[in-house]
């Protein structure tokens, strides 16, 4: 019996000796999650703000060989993960972001979340040493019961932008430091991009919006280990800019995601079909296009699966790039479905048909737009030559989902009356700019408020930027100028674009851009934390909710004020609700 208990005691310190080994060096704070630890670093964030950073933790298995276009699976388990460095992006051919991206790592093995908590948040069990030699967390339960029972802080999961086909949830441009110190937890991530977040096959091995299920999976994942990481898993803000705020707003319509968030923050994007489309056709044409560039001649697409899942990824990629050059910004799409046999369906119909039928009235909204959008666009429409392009093709002057499905015999009459309305006979780079605006941005925000307000349920704000502030993150990255403000301008005032803002400019502390930059952090933080984008407690202030006659807030300079629509904007919303209504009726 003694020589049993000597052999015990000797075992216990070798675990935990083997432990402490095993445990990376500089551990500065951990995570318990459900698959296991994850070992992060305090970072620093405004005003001197200390936050826990876990980067680069894999919310699911990695889609790689079989699983390339299959639904996430979760994770395998691990004992200690290293989460101190944020995992590769996902494969792609960026056309915008320029050198505010600065990851260079690309790997298909990118399904990585990063999670920024303020450090008083981390539950006890975070910020001592675990012990090892006790059972794996995915074994012995998530949570100790005290924690459990905390409320833990609010979070912003946020879906970053880029077309559908580039873009990462890395902190070069989602950088968390002004968020996480509003008292708030701040989790960005990557998720499938073009052929492999949305080609289409229209069959259970390939059925399309894989991207979209990526990001349900990611809300899963957070519902499920929120409390491990501070957070209160009943306040979940699901936010995005640009296509990221267009697959947020889809994913609060698709069936299997009640519970996972409560609130939507939709900056530059929303579900409107407007610079995209839903249509089947298009998935259907598109995925013609990708084939035939990769010599895959059969017309069985289960043989074409099989096909795919063996291609080297520099192959693929190289087609993608072929069909980017010819599309221009976005390739591969969201599409309508129809019910699969083994597949969760995300996208069943119209979104505006959904939000007809009143679907979303509980959800409060924070919509927002900017004063002349596609100016960010600019460069990348002059470099494919957007304006010979409408020349040659009139009907590229349209939303895309109107080019798929309004009546073909229409299509030409239908440019001709944009035409008329942004052109006036002379196709140029500024009026095309002008038209785009409104067309895929201005037009979708102030629509999908109205159609929100008109609901009734949780109330919804919607907001136009129009600060022009200098030093300019956007201006400064793309080596452009312009007037008005442009797409994703509003959003670094929100998130700090660290690989332009200390490296090529700098916001003076108490100068106009300073404040405004506070003022748009709070709006966003207070969102995310009370439903409203300005409150303190529980007193409302003074923004009011969208009202029937779609009042909403200008933010210009370092104020906002509530206004009506102009007559521009009563003309424009008049313009194409008789549009649409004529032609897709």
């Amino acid at each position: 019996m003694r020589a049993y208990n000597v052999y015990r005691l000797a075992m216990v310190v070798f675990l935990h000796v083997a432990a402490v080994i095993a445990e990376p060096l500089g551990c500065e704070v951990r995570a318990r999650l459900q698959s296991g630890w994850v070992c992060g670093l305090r970072r620093w964030a405004e005003n001197n703000t200390v936050y826990a950073s876990f980067r680069g933790v894999p919310y699911a298995k990695q889609p790689l060989g079989e699983l390339r276009f299959k639904e996430l699976q979760p994770a395998d388990p691990w004992d200690y993960l290293d989460a101190s460095e944020e995992g590769p992006i996902c494969p792609q051919q960026d056309v915008f972001y320029g050198k505010m991206m600065t990851s260079n790592k690309m790997e298909e093995a990118c399904i990585y979340a990063n999670i920024h908590v303020p450090i008083e948040a981390l539950p006890e069990s975070s910020l001592r040493r675990p012990s090892r030699h006790l059972k794996p967390p995915y074994e012995e339960g998530l949570n100790e019961e005290d924690e459990s029972q905390q409320k833990g802080l609010p979070i912003l999961v946020f879906v970053h932008g880029g077309g559908f086909a580039f873009g990462s949830g890395n902190s070069d441009v989602y950088g968390p430091e002004y968020l996480v110190s509003k008292g708030i937890i701040v989790i960005t991530f990557n998720y499938r991009l073009n052929v492999f977040g949305f080609l289409s096959l229209n069959t259970p091995s390939i059925p399309g919006n894989n991207a979209i299920r990526d990001v349900i999976t990611l809300l899963r994942w957070v519902r499920t280990n929120a409390r491990s990481f501070g957070g209160d898993p009943e306040q979940v803000t699901l936010g995005g800019q640009s296509a990221g705020a267009t697959i947020a707003h889809l994913a609060s319509f698709a069936p299997d995601t009640d519970g996972l968030f409560n609130r939507l923050i939709l900056m530059s994007g929303t579900a409107m079909p407007a610079f995209y489309t839903l249509s089947p056709t298009f998935a259907q044409n598109i995925a013609n296009m990708f084939l035939t560039h990769l010599n895959i001649t059969t017309t069985d697409p289960e043989v074409a699966h099989s096909q795919l899942i063996q291609l080297p990824l520099e192959k693929i990629m190289n087609a993608h790039s072929m069909l980017l050059e010819y599309f221009g910004l976005t390739t591969f799409l969201p599409v309508l479905e129809k019910k699969l046999p083994g597949v969760n369906p995300v996208i069943l119909e119209d979104p505006i048909t959904l939000m007809n039928k009143g679907i979303g009235r509980d959800m409060e909204m924070f919509i927002g737009f900017t004063s002349a959008e596609c100016e960010s666009f600019r460069p990348r429409f002059e470099q494919i030559d957007m304006v010979t392009r409408i020349n040659d093709n009139p009907l590229l002057v349209l939303s895309p989902n109107l080019i798929f499905n309004a009546p073909a015999s229409d299509l030409l009459n239908i440019a001709k009356e944009v035409e008329q309305k942004y052109f006036n006979g002379d196709i140029t780079m500024d009026n095309y700019v002008r038209s785009c605006s409104d067309t895929f941005y201005n037009y979708p925000a102030m629509k999908v408020a109205q159609m929100k307000q008109a609901m009734g349920g949780a109330p919804v704000f919607l907001y136009q930027f129009t600060y022009e502030g200098m030093p300019n993150v956007i201006k400064t990255a793309f080596d452009i100028n312009y007037k008005g403000v442009a797409h994703v301008e509003d959003m670094t005032y929100a998130f700090k674009v660290n690989s332009i803002v200390g490296k090529y400019i700098t916001f003076t502390p108490g100068s106009k851009v300073d404040l405004m930059r506070k003022r748009m952090t709070a709006f966003v933080s207070n969102f995310v934390k009370c439903g409203y984008p300005n409150c303190i407690g529980n007193d409302i202030a003074a923004w009011r909710p969208v009202d029937r006659y779609l009042r909403y807030q200008v933010i210009e300079n370092t104020y906002y004020k509530s206004t009506d629509p102009t007559d521009a904007q009563i003309e424009m919303l008049e313009f194409f609700d008789n549009l649409y209504n004529t032609t897709m009726s």
